[in-house]
């Protein structure tokens, strides 16, 4: 049974909005991304429209590829109605905040993986550096809808089975750090620890999510930290990383796994090793790994006790009184050019396909290999596809790919 206090945070799906898609109107410079049950539906609609502005006409695009259970559904609709009441902070407030120093704990209410991905980014790029002590230690959360997210140094067809992603009604995104590819849903939380470069270290904030939840919230397994640093519960892994380091600061995100829907990740990352096809390349692999949902009641739980903990961490660091705040937003509060021009940025094939490292594929009943950088074909022993993107053969209709064998092969890479 759901705790009272817990309904605010009860994870649901939303579309989210693209209207940021639209704009056209940035450039970009790719190589300098571093920056250096029907029956609730009244009801539910009721409540909607209780509480949407007369006048708004904010366009939603909602994903063609539509598969959602009933319960989807309903938690949809549970969603607009859970996130009111919630004071989110405006562009001018994120920008303050942000650039001033300080520690802070935001959470945003959308569910839109690029709005996410971006607002993590801005976040790291302006947090301001310290000489000395750093006191700026950032704590975010967000929790995306349905997407799989590969790191930046990764090739999409090694590790994604992209046909059924895309068939499933997944976004597929890179993100700006590194790690390896993760599947999210609604079940997810994802957390972002940013903290100074000379303090960083990779298990350390993982270490003190287990300590906060095994101290505050016990559970038939105690959480425990796996060789590689991964957060594990009864031996499997329910928690992945991944980190990014730049400009004397660095931060680890991660995600925990609560009530995701595991069976639907089947066959969306692909295996080790798929009999037919060998790979060469310098890309980044995922770790594979069986996983598991920790036994919280909804990802707001985890999300509480992880502010609970952090503001009570850095209490005890500093001898301060006064708490660490707790700030909410969303991409129609906090929407500015930088945010903007990162979505559209994530959002684009250039940077989803044509970037990552240069890769070698080969057919093994063939031998025929075929040789790809910065998603161009570059050598090809199948004839006439050299100099066309590799996204282009991967994308034909099958039938129309000539000859058999390359047919065969690409088939494979599904």
């Amino acid at each position: 049974m759901l705790k009272i206090g817990l309904i605010n945070r009860i994870s649901i799906r939303r579309r989210f909005t693209v209207s940021y898609f639209t704009t056209g109107k940035t450039p970009f410079n790719l190589s300098n991304t571093d920056g250096k049950d029907d029956k609730y539906k009244e009801l539910n609609s009721m409540y909607v429209d209780m509480f949407t502005p007369e006048g708004d006409e904010s366009e939603t695009v909602s994903n063609p590829n539509n598969n959602k259970s009933e319960l989807e559904e309903i938690n949809e609709e549970m969603n607009d109605l859970c996130n009111i009441g919630y004071k989110k902070i405006s562009s001018q407030d994120l920008q303050s905040i942000t650039k001033s120093p300080g520690r802070f704990i935001l959470q945003s209410l959308s569910h839109n993986p690029y709005y996410n991905l971006s607002l993590e980014d801005y976040i790291f790029r302006n947090t301001p550096s310290c000489t000395g002590s750093f006191t700026n230690q950032r704590l975010l959360f967000y929790i995306n809808d349905n997407c799989a997210v590969m790191g930046k140094n990764q090739t999409s067809w090694k590790e994604l089975h992209l046909k059924q992603l895309q068939e499933s009604g997944y976004e597929i995104l890179r993100r700006l750090s590194g790690g390896g590819a993760v599947i999210h849903d609604l079940g997810n939380v994802n957390y972002s620890f940013l903290t100074a470069r000379d303090e960083f270290k990779t298990s350390y904030f993982n270490e003190l999510i287990t300590q906060w939840i095994n101290r505050m919230s016990p559970m038939d397994y105690p959480l425990k930290l796996n060789k590689r640093g991964d957060i594990t519960y009864n031996d499997k892994k329910c928690s992945g990383s991944a980190f990014k380091i730049a400009k004397g600061k660095a931060y680890h995100h991660g995600t925990m796994l609560i009530s995701a829907q595991l069976d639907k990740f089947h066959g969306l990352l692909k295996p080790d090793h798929i009999n037919g096809v060998e790979w060469e390349c310098n890309s980044v692999d995922s770790v594979r790994s069986e996983i598991t949902n920790i036994p919280f009641n909804a990802p707001g739980e985890f999300i509480d006790l992880c502010i609970k903990g952090f503001r009570e961490e850095f209490a005890l660091m500093t001898g301060a009184n006064d708490s660490v705040p707790v700030y909410y937003c969303d991409e129609t509060s906090t929407m500015n050019t930088q945010i903007a021009e990162t979505m559209e940025l994530l959002s684009s094939d250039q940077w989803k396909y044509f970037t990552g490292p240069k890769f070698k594929v080969k057919s093994t009943e063939t031998n025929k290999t075929i040789s790809v950088e910065k998603g161009i074909i570059r050598q090809s022993d199948f004839p006439g596809i050299v100099g066309k993107p590799f996204k282009d053969i991967f994308d034909k209709n099958p039938q129309e790919l000539e000859p058999a064998s390359l047919r065969r092969f690409i088939s494979l890479l599904y």
